[in-house]
């Protein structure tokens, strides 16, 4: 499960912890358009399909991952992270854009 994320000034914006002390880094964002927590714009939200293939990993821990169920799912980041651990815990990584 994801216990926090957080804000980071490094080349990459966030780091996700996992509750087994796992961290991963993600985020690298195009300062123009940012990401759906920026913007909330339905219509840019349609830029995920580029995070469509790491899904084909089956490694919910991966940078795309992260970026795709955190940073263009819901409107705020705790909205996402809730989200995101029920997907965990329901092994359902099935998205709609």
């Amino acid at each position: 499960m994801l216990k926090c994320v957080e804000k980071v000034n490094e080349s990459k914006r966030f780091k996700a912890h996992f509750k087994d002390g796992t961290i991963n880094k993600f985020g690298q964002t195009n300062p123009k358009t940012g990401t759906f927590l920026d913007h909330q714009d339905t219509e840019l939200k349609k830029n995920i399909k580029r995070h469509l293939k790491d899904l084909e990993t089956n490694v919910y821990r991966r940078a795309g991952y992260l970026s795709l169920f955190l940073l263009w799912n819901k409107p705020t980041l705790k909205e996402s992270v809730n989200d995101y651990n029920k997907r965990i815990k329901n092994n359902d990584w099935h998205i709609k854009y």
